[in-house]
């Protein structure tokens, strides 16, 4: 049985960084470790456009989680004024105990869903980041 080409494995060779065994070829065999060079540089610019297409597309994924949580707000506090309104007039009216009632559900559902707009987004965000994460190690 013939050995196999190349170095043994577990030796030094293998636990050099991708440019020291570059450098090394490139002493052996120029046309090698030039291939490798372009190989590495093309790598290399690459994953440096991957990098600020990812930074430009979480920049743009930002904004537009903040604007919709700014329009969630004032759509909010929008409501909330209807339903104090509504409340005055009612309250004038002599309803007291509906008028509670009608206050104290709509100010519940308005909370609530300026909560669970908040959670989504949030989870969203948590949901984008694990992904990019699972890809980044090959998982």
């Amino acid at each position: 049985m013939t050995a196999a080409a190349g170095p043994p494995r577990g030796t030094a060779w293998e636990t050099l960084a991708p440019w020291e065994k570059a450098t090394e070829w490139h002493a052996k065999a120029p046309h090698i470790a030039d291939e490798v060079m372009a190989l590495a540089r093309e790598q290399a610019c690459h994953q440096r456009q991957l990098e600020l297409d990812h930074a430009r597309h979480q920049r743009v994924l930002s904004t537009r989680i903040w604007i919709t949580q700014l329009i969630t707000l004032g759509l909010s506090i929008v409501n909330m004024v209807v339903i104090a309104i509504l409340a005055w007039h009612s309250i004038d009216t002599g309803n007291f105990v509906p008028t509670l009632t009608v206050l104290g559900a709509g100010a519940g559902l308005t909370a609530g869903t300026y909560g669970v707009s908040r959670s989504i987004a949030g989870r969203g965000l948590s949901a984008l980041d694990a992904k990019e994460d699972r890809q980044g190690t090959g998982a």
